[in-house]
């Protein structure tokens, strides 16, 4: 950003913007989506949920001042914008369940970090047939880290089974 900017409830130095055209199946054909990530503080958007319309317009002001950000960096882009959609901390927390809406898995610390960053079991010892995989499990946390837990948990169910483990990409 040009300057620091009051986003929310944060003063944001800079965006993390991820652009989704290398994927033709995510638009129609001559669109894509851009999904800006920034941090924002859970009990902020907690209060603010008591007044359901302050916390839409306040969504709604979220979604007007990144685009007018992204306009000032990429001159034009405003006016291909069709649709804009906010998630805060509490969006996530109802798709997802996850504490106070994180998006991703533990919270890395110099204090834990030892412990965190070593894959979790998959399995509780005396739980027959019981497997775990997802953002809790691998390090790292969100998709990616999900994805690979989610492999690395297959890769033990074949050996259990005596099968081979063979992957395609197609």
């Amino acid at each position: 950003l040009r300057q620091p900017t009051e986003i929310g409830d944060t003063v944001q130095s800079r965006l993390s913007v991820h652009l989704f055209n290398q994927d033709p199946t995510l638009a129609p054909s001559g669109k894509t989506s851009l999904v800006v990530v920034m941090p924002s503080n859970y009990q902020y958007w907690k209060d603010l949920s008591s007044d359901p319309a302050a916390y839409q317009a306040k969504k709604e002001q979220v979604g007007e001042t990144i685009v007018h950000l992204l306009n000032q960096r990429f001159p034009g882009i405003s006016q291909d914008v069709e649709m804009v959609d906010v998630a805060t901390p509490l969006t996530f927390e109802r798709y997802t369940g996850n504490w106070q809406g994180c998006f991703e898995g533990w919270l890395i610390t110099p204090q834990n970090a030892m412990v965190v960053l070593k894959p979790m079991r998959q399995t509780l010892p005396g739980l027959q047939y019981f497997y775990m995989c997802g953002q809790w499990i691998e390090p790292g946390g969100g998709l990616p880290s999900a994805v690979m837990s989610a492999r690395r948990l297959l890769k033990t169910i074949c050996k259990e089974d005596k099968q081979k483990f063979q992957t395609t990409v197609k």
